[in-house]
């Protein structure tokens, strides 16, 4: 782990796409951080991240059980062809 030290509005940079600059240290011991990164980087707090990939894996197990409960849920319409259309009977 890399432990660096800033003080307000100081920044660091990671890969040279992300910075992260300290916005407010709080007397009640939070500091407050801003990420500016391009959208196709996903930022989570720790603790969510933890969450979602639980959730994840939750849903990979749950997998073949769900679908089943979805399809007699939802079933899916038949997988016949429309009937041919015959202009001479109109």
């Amino acid at each position: 782990m890399l432990v660096l030290a800033r003080k307000l509005n100081e920044s660091i940079v990671i890969d040279g796409t992300i910075t992260v600059t300290v916005l407010e240290i709080g007397k009640n011991g939070v500091v407050r951080l801003g990420i500016d990164a391009p959208r196709h980087h996903q930022v989570y707090r720790q603790e969510l991240f933890l969450e979602v990939q639980a959730e994840n894996r939750s849903a990979a197990q749950a997998g073949p059980e769900a679908a089943a409960v979805l399809g007699a849920l939802f079933p899916r319409p038949s997988q016949q062809p429309p009937a041919a259309s015959n202009d001479a009977d109109r």
